[in-house]
């Protein structure tokens, strides 16, 4: 029988990225809806935001339109909000999951440790072979935003 370790590590993406940025930009792009909607999602997806209410137990709707027109209605609760170590963020819509976002400085460059916590292993096993690249898709914009892409 698995430990509570190894279980989590069956439903769990870890992306990893250092930022030529100071850790207040990057978390700025993470709680500022008006950078947020630049860069979150996928390589070529852009971004509606119904409601980004930007504290913990605020509401997080949006659409994320792809390129071919396909949308994608997502529903969220910001869990914790601590300025500028940690987000969590609760994703209520399918697929369920947690994301932890680290923000950890290193002198003048920002560690961003971005961690997605499936509900379930089924739910992992699902996304896992689009969501990994999709991650890097994220923080690939993001280092474009902050000038470092």
């Amino acid at each position: 029988m698995p430990n509570e370790y190894e279980a989590i590590v069956r439903r769990e993406i870890v992306t990893t990225r250092i930022f030529a940025a100071p850790r207040a930009a990057v978390f700025e792009a993470w709680t500022d809806p008006n950078q947020l909607k630049q860069w979150w999602g996928p390589r070529g997806f852009s971004n509606t935001f119904h409601v980004c209410e930007m504290q913990a137990g605020g509401l997080w709707t949006y659409t994320m339109h792809a390129p071919k027109g396909t949308d994608y209605k997502n529903e969220a609760t910001f869990v914790e909000i601590a300025t500028p170590e940690r987000i969590v963020i609760e994703h209520t819509s399918p697929p369920k999951f947690r994301l932890t976002a680290l923000f950890d400085e290193l002198g003048s460059d920002t560690k961003l440790t971005f961690r997605q916590l499936f509900e379930t292993s089924t739910v992992f096993d699902q996304v896992k072979k689009f969501a990994a690249q999709a991650n890097e898709d994220n923080l690939d914009r993001l280092a474009k935003l902050l000038g470092d892409g």
